[in-house]
């Protein structure tokens, strides 16, 4: 899962590409709460179509601007440009589903008791607060911010801090738009900042998106100053393989999975879990040539596949693993680029002979690697495949009716995808259960999990 993003020894944008510093962002001041509480109270009192409308505007300029945002986004973080325009384009999506549908989601449900009248109404929370990661640094804030925003709470937002221009110039649409100051704000927080803030009684909830191991601290300090969290972590998922399953659609499937946004997913397909050695060996030649055709580099070239990691940490982290792999038996072939591997840039990889043992099977690679384990058949790959700390997501291969039934019920995950890879979608509720986290972003259930779910009885 992208980073720590809590952990902030200073607010730059450095070129993952370059390694050149940018810009450099001064901490905030500690906030004027203040001034959140007081927008709070203006907005609740809208309507539910009132704050769609004034979204709507938000999410005008956002379309207007969208090559600006991508070039911002891809500078920061280095995704591909072009991964970066859709990011924006996903980005839409959110709005037009929450505008449409949040009327209709909390509207007051009535219930037959044996009161006069009984029903459960929806009432925002106030202040929500989101720490959220770099690798999706416009998508991961608006997925959160636009329900939440539209349930009538009012968000404060620390954002990574290798993503500073992202998150000013989110504030900025806000501003531009014409929404109320205090309704959305943006700081650059110290670490010590940003827990005095959760801890305030003026803070009503946290969603945080990022490391389980940040999840756990930050999980604890909502904890224990008893606000509701959502907390969505990192994944090791398993995409499965069975014999009867169309090879080439599965390999394509591989490899938009794991390679978008240069397998820093938390998404990403990351365990490939193959059924047979028949299919195991052909999975493995087929998805070798596919690998070795990928283009890495320059991520605003329009024919790059792969470009840099977000940073120069996270490239060594993921370098180191992918050594202690090769060290704990697996047989790594690497893509062409691995000559000329530097700074940012990480070859990717397809690993095979991946076992429990290896490292990129009991931990989460966020780069373009890819683990390819064999299963001796279908009840042996769902062993696999919940064999991990994590639960996010896993996708199954096949063209049998009953087996994709028998995953469906079996895998130990928040989102099972049968012939498709695992996305986000707004219609659908996402997030995970063990070191993966909890709670639920997008749809309906991601509304409500900011919200006063306020029973009424008159009799």
């Amino acid at each position: 899962m992208a980073g720590d993003a809590i952990f902030a020894l200073m607010y730059a944008t450095i070129n993952p590409a370059t390694g050149e510093t940018l810009e450099r962002y001064p901490f905030h001041p500690f906030p004027d709460i203040n001034l959140s509480v007081e927008a709070f109270g203006k907005w609740k009192k809208l309507s539910v179509a009132e704050r769609g409308a004034q979204l709507r505007k938000v999410a005008y300029l956002l379309e207007e601007r969208k090559d600006q945002y991508a070039r911002l986004i891809t500078s920061e973080m280095g995704k591909p440009l072009r991964e970066a325009e859709y990011e924006i384009t996903k980005t839409l999506t959110a709005f037009n589903y929450y505008i449409d549908n949040a009327e209709g989601f909390l509207a007051s449900q009535g219930v037959s008791t044996q009161a006069s009248k009984s029903y459960i109404r929806f009432d925002p929370l106030g202040i929500i607060m989101s720490i959220m990661p770099w690798n999706f640094p416009f998508w991961q804030v608006f997925r959160c911010a636009v329900p939440t925003l539209m349930a009538g709470n009012v968000s404060i937002l620390k954002h990574a801090p290798n993503v500073p221009g992202c998150a000013g110039a989110i504030e900025q649409l806000f501003h531009d738009a014409g929404i109320t100051d205090g309704v959305y704000k943006n700081y650059y927080l110290t670490n010590e900042d940003a827990a005095k803030l959760i801890a305030l009684p003026e803070i009503a909830g946290l969603s945080f998106t990022g490391s389980d191991t940040t999840g756990a601290y930050l999980a604890g300090l909502a904890g224990s100053n008893l606000k509701k969290a959502v907390m969505e972590l990192g994944g090791n998922d398993a995409f499965i393989v069975l014999e009867d399953a169309p090879l080439e659609t599965a390999i394509s499937g591989a490899m938009k999975s794991r390679i978008i946004n240069s397998g820093q997913s938390c998404n990403g397909a990351k365990r490939f879990i193959i059924v047979g050695e028949a299919r195991k060996n052909e999975f493995v030649a087929k998805l070798n040539e596919a690998v070795s055709k990928l283009n890495v580099g320059n991520p605003l070239d329009p024919e790059t596949h792969v470009g840099p990691l977000a940073r120069l940490d996270l490239a060594e982290k993921v370098r180191g693993q992918i050594q202690r792999s090769i060290t704990d038996g697996a047989v790594a072939h690497y893509h062409a680029f691995k000559a000329k591997e530097h700074g940012n840039f990480v070859a990717p990889v397809v690993l095979e002979n991946v076992t429990p043992d290896v490292t990129s099977f009991k931990e989460e690679l966020f780069g373009p690697v890819f683990s390819v384990i064999l299963a001796e058949n279908e009840l042996h790959a769902i062993e696999l495949a919940n064999k991990s700390q994590f639960g996010l997501g896993a996708s199954v291969w096949t063209n049998d009716d009953d087996n994709a039934a028998l995953f469906i019920e079996e895998l130990n995950a928040g989102n099972v995808y049968v012939n498709d890879i695992v996305k986000s979608d707004p219609r659908l509720p996402f997030g995970g259960i063990k070191r993966s986290g909890f709670g639920r972003e997008l749809s309906e259930h991601g509304l409500k999990e900011f919200v006063n779910i306020k029973t009424v009885y008159i009799h």
